[in-house]
C-alpha cells in the first residue's frame, strides 16, 4: 500500500487537507471523536472529505452528540472566483519555487502564509534533489492550498506566470482536450496540475502576480527559503 502523502481531517481542531502527519496530528490529537484518514493523492482525499461532510449533514436530529461541521463541499470555480474578488481573504499566501540547475537539478519550494483573522505568519518549505523550476512553483501552490483549510478565502501570490496563467487561463482548455495543449502535445507536470485543480475547487481564490526580485518582502522571503532548500542537496 502506498504511503499516505496527504491527510484529510473531517472532525478536528481544523478541518481540511494537510500534507504531513505532523500537521494532521495537531488537529486530531486529544480531540474527542476526531475523524481523519490518510491518502496517496488529493482527489481521493477530497472525495472522502466531501463524503464525510454529506454524512454529517444527514445525521438525524436528536442524536446524542452532533459532530462539528466539516468543510463545505466545493463550489463551482466561477462562484469561488466571484466570492474571492468581493470578500477579504482569510489567508494571504505567497509562494515560490527554485531550481539551481533547470531542468534536472536540485530545487526547493516555499510558502509564507498569513492568517488574516489572527495576524499569525507561518513559513513552510521543502525540496527535491532532481526537479524543475516549474514543478517547484506548482508544488509551492499545492502546499499553500493544502495549508489553508477547505472553504476559506485565499489570496494567492506568485511570481510565476506559468502558475498563474495555468490556473486562470489554460487549465480549462487542457482538461477539455484530455490534458493536451492547443498544439496537441501532452501537458507537462500533469500530476501536479491535477492536484492543484482539485485543491482550487475547495477554496475561493484570488490570484496575484508579483514581479520577482523587486523588493516585495514576502516574495523575497519565499525565494530565500526555496533556494535554501535546494542548496541542502548540494552539501
Amino acid at each position: 500500500m502506498a504511503k499516505p502523502s496527504i491527510y484529510a481531517v473531517a472532525r478536528g481542531r481544523a478541518c481540511g487537507l494537510f500534507t504531513s502527519w505532523q500537521e494532521c496530528e495537531k488537529q486530531i490529537k486529544g480531540y474527542p471523536d476526531a475523524r481523519y484518514k490518510g491518502f496517496a493523492d488529493v482527489a481521493a482525499a477530497l472525495a472522502w472529505l466531501n463524503g464525510e461532510t454529506n454524512a454529517a449533514k444527514a445525521e438525524p436530529q436528536g442524536s446524542a452528540r452532533r459532530a462539528p461541521a466539516a468543510p463545505r463541499p466545493h463550489a463551482p470555480r466561477e462562484s469561488c472566483a466571484a466570492e474571492a474578488a468581493t470578500a477579504p481573504a482569510d489567508y494571504t499566501i505567497y509562494t515560490d519555487g527554485s531550481c539551481l540547475k533547470n531542468p534536472g537539478g536540485p530545487g526547493g519550494w516555499a510558502i509564507v502564509a498569513c492568517d488574516e483573522r489572527t495576524g499569525t505568519l507561518l513559513e513552510k518549505s521543502g525540496g527535491h534533489p532532481e526537479t524543475t523550476n516549474n514543478r517547484m512553483e506548482l508544488t509551492a501552490a499545492i502546499e499553500a492550498l493544502a495549508f489553508a483549510p477547505a472553504g476559506t478565502r485565499v489570496a494567492l501570490y506568485t511570481d510565476s506566470q506559468y502558475l498563474k496563467n495555468g490556473l486562470t487561463k489554460w487549465l480549462a482548455g487542457w482538461k477539455r482536450r484530455g490534458w493536451k495543449k492547443a498544439d496537441g502535445t501532452p501537458v507537462l507536470n500533469r500530476d501536479l496540475w491535477e492536484q492543484l485543480d482539485a485543491l482550487t475547487r475547495t477554496h475561493a481564490i484570488s490570484y496575484h502576480w508579483v514581479k520577482g526580485h523587486r523588493g516585495n518582502p514576502r516574495n523575497e522571503r519565499c525565494d530565500t527559503l526555496a533556494r535554501g532548500e535546494a542548496m541542502k542537496f548540494c552539501r
